[in-house]
């Protein structure tokens, strides 16, 4: 079960120390993480920057080593428009220093050959760097579903670009029962968690997605079907914010064991 790892919106605001032990108390080995703390942050947590704090990357590098836990993947490499490509140098700059081998991108542009462009130049910056470039698809933004995902994979023809399987939007795009027609090595990450099939209207979907989702397994979603169409090998994350069992005074590390035991025992179902 060293697949399973803990996505950054489980823990949304947290600091990378946090997020390290959270995981490695519930027993993962794997994260994603975000290089500077988002604007979105309800619960209030301090600010943070590893792409400016290099105390905080030698920080982290010895607490990842001394958890036994790595970075799976780091999000936020993302398409806006009026934004050059040129500004994620950076955060490319540092990741080598953190063990990091995947990042994620998802569009905020919706121009979409102009997304396309943009798109393919992260991936080629990525490229000089030895990273692998994951996309997501998602019904809120510009890259609405899996077939567009892979569209924008087949234009940028690049090999170091697959897919990102989020369970929630593949199974709210009506696209989950696809999966099994893919080339498994296309499929490079996955996040999981469940909720109720039925859509909802596109505000409470962001709330939904950002702050409240389901245990894997005590849903509707057909997780057990989506993760047996993959690969074993790849990382399954639990991305279930839970606010309201928060609000209720549980924990963080209470509550990312919650989601990793759903999680374990989806996975095992499906290896069966």
């Amino acid at each position: 079960m060293n697949r399973i790892g803990v996505d950054y919106i489980s823990l949304i605001g947290i600091s990378p120390l946090g997020m390290i032990a959270a995981a490695a108390d519930a027993g993962c080995h794997n994260i994603s993480l975000i290089l500077t703390r988002p604007d979105y942050n309800p619960d209030g947590y301090p600010w943070f920057s590893l792409i400016d704090d290099a105390a905080l990357r030698r920080e982290t590098v010895t607490c990842l080593r001394d958890r036994d836990v790595s970075i799976a993947l780091v999000d936020g490499f993302a398409v806006y428009p009026g934004q050059p490509t040129e500004n994620h140098r950076q955060a490319f700059e540092i990741l080598a220093e953190l063990g990091v081998r995947r990042v994620n991108t998802v569009s905020f542009d919706e121009d979409w050959s102009r997304m396309i462009d943009k798109t393919a130049e992260i991936v080629a910056m990525a490229r000089e760097y030895d990273v692998t470039v994951t996309i997501e698809s998602c019904p809120m933004l510009t890259v609405k579903t899996l077939a567009q995902a892979l569209e924008v994979i087949s234009a940028v023809n690049l090999p170091n670009f697959k897919l990102l399987i989020d369970t929630m939007h593949i199974t709210r795009s009506g696209e989950s029962g696809d999966i099994a027609r893919l080339d498994p090595m296309l499929i490079d990450y996955v996040q999981i968690s469940d909720g109720p099939l039925s859509v909802p209207d596109p505000l409470n979907y962001m709330n939904e997605a950002m702050n409240e989702r389901m245990v894997p397994g005590t849903g509707e979603m057909p997780l057990v079907e989506m993760i047996r169409a993959m690969r074993r090998d790849i990382i399954v994350s639990i991305e279930v914010p839970m606010r309201s069992l928060k609000e209720a005074g549980m924990s963080e590390t209470e509550r990312v064991r919650l989601a990793v035991e759903g999680a374990r025992k989806v996975v095992a179902a499906a290896e069966a």
